[in-house]
């Protein structure tokens, strides 16, 4: 009984430093902010931004009568580098701590239920190509209150040619679009009186 009892001890001392060893050496992955994320994907972001991902059914969530400033765009669109950075600036100006940001770049792809959704719901604000398809267009930012679009911008989708980000944004342009944004954010700021 008592050589029973040793074995016992010794397979269950076995198994804890088993565990043990496992358990030091296993790498816990800790979560990775949005913010950090983002700034991961977009290396021209700093960490202090405001972008939260979200997928294409918290994209449609929004449409649904909720308020939100939703950044459309993917890395790999230098264009979308440009829109981020000024987007953000100016949110941390007005003190805006959340943009929703989707890459939809899978899903236009893959052309999914909800990414059809997504575009039936902005296809007033998209323009119809030659070949009659209606698509998203990176970058685009939208403004929503109460589940209504209030901003809608992709101008730069329009560029036709060679055009390189750096020719296209001189310091007139860039004043121009982050006024752009920082005017639609001061209006969706703002309380409604009705």
């Amino acid at each position: 009984m008592k050589k029973m009892k040793r074995v016992i001890q010794f397979f269950l001392f076995v198994i804890m430093l088993y565990f043990f060893i496992v358990l030091g050496t296993k790498d816990f992955q800790t979560k990775i902010t949005d913010n950090v994320r983002f700034s991961n994907d977009y290396k021209d972001i700093s960490k202090n931004n405001v972008y939260q991902y979200i997928g294409e059914y918290e994209v449609l969530d929004l449409f649904k009568g909720k308020s939100g400033i939703v950044f459309f765009g993917f890395p790999a669109n230098i264009w979308s580098h440009y829109y981020a950075d000024y987007l953000n600036e100016v949110a941390l100006w007005n003190g805006i701590d959340t943009i929703y940001y989707y890459n939809f770049k899978r899903d236009r792809s893959m052309n999914n239920k909800a990414y059809t959704y997504i575009v039936n719901y902005l296809k007033d604000y998209l323009v119809t190509e030659d070949i009659g398809t209606i698509d998203i267009k990176a970058p685009s930012v939208v403004i929503l209150k109460d589940g209504k679009i209030t901003y809608f911008n992709n101008e730069i989708t329009f560029l036709k040619g060679m055009v390189t980000p750096e020719e296209y944004f001189t310091d007139g342009k860039k004043l121009q679009l982050k006024s752009s944004f920082d005017q639609a954010i001061k209006d969706y700021l703002k309380e409604d009186v009705s």
